[in-house]
């Protein structure tokens, strides 16, 4: 492998040089012998083989093309890795994963990681499970507890459930980032808990109650889908919410049961 291949900032490129930070991964991915994973941004191949001795078969999906040849050579055609150019944002990917089940494992760029997971939890054949580094604050704002919760996190927890791995210092990457990163796990649902059809709607609400995080759940959503006051209010105590609430204080099951009262009577 040619590992004088530049890194290119455009692209967010920092390639992980750790061994312990590959054990947190694959630990927490629990790859079996028949599993197939995709790997965004393999970058020099490093996480792609040792999930290659894990995994029955690899995919990576890779947008530096510089990369491209370095990485056919380590993977020949007659190993279980397949290395697919493009960009995961975009890339057609129920043709890659083919309606088989499989997990997503990668070490995102900074800039993309959101866009990147959210791409996939909202595919119709969603991974089994997720497990990749993002940057630290992402991590902590996705895994956060009600009081400090945010619009990604309520939307997320629709379908799965987020843990917070371990935080991974900068040192471990070439060339190092100036901010700490860390892994996380999204053990999705069978079945998101609003349903497809409900979440644009419901999506909505939550970005809705969050127009101003200075001000009250009350007082945003009164004012966004002109709500008669007192109505909101009883919906408030129907669904168990104080009036006082502010959007980041409510937990998932509050937003639920808040939008099923809304759309009862026609909101």
């Amino acid at each position: 492998m040619n590992n004088s291949v530049k890194t290119k900032k455009s692209l967010g490129q920092h390639f992980l040089n750790a061994n312990w930070v590959l054990s947190y991964i694959l630990n927490s991915a629990e790859i079996q012998p028949n599993d197939m994973v995709v790997e965004i941004g393999p970058g020099r191949g490093k996480l792609t083989k040792e999930l290659s001795r894990l995994a029955g078969l690899v995919k990576c999906i890779e947008l530096d093309q510089n990369l491209l040849d370095d990485l056919n050579d380590k993977f020949p055609e007659n190993s279980n890795v397949q290395v697919i150019y493009g960009d995961a944002r975009s890339i057609d990917i129920s043709s890659i994963v083919n309606s088989v089940n499989y997990k997503l494992v990668a070490n995102l760029p900074y800039y993309a990681a959101m866009p990147i997971i959210m791409r996939f939890v909202e595919l119709h054949n969603p991974p089994k499970s997720i497990v990749v580094m993002v940057q630290d604050e992402v991590a902590r704002n996705l895994t956060a507890l009600p009081g400090k919760l945010s619009i990604p996190a309520v939307i997320l927890q629709n379908f799965g459930e987020i843990s917070y791995i371990k935080r991974i210092p900068p040192s471990v990457f070439k060339p190092s980032p100036k901010i700490f990163s860390a892994i996380i796990k999204i053990a999705l649902f069978q079945s998101p808990q609003i349903d497809k059809d409900n979440q644009p709607m419901f999506f909505n609400l939550i970005k809705k109650g969050f127009s101003s995080k200075r001000k009250k759940l009350y007082n945003n959503i009164t004012k966004a889908f002109d709500i008669e006051k007192t109505l909101f209010q009883d919906m408030l105590f129907a669904s168990n919410i104080d009036i006082d609430s502010r959007p980041e204080s409510l937990t998932f099951d509050n937003w639920r049961t808040l939008y099923l009262s809304m759309k009862n009577i026609g909101y």
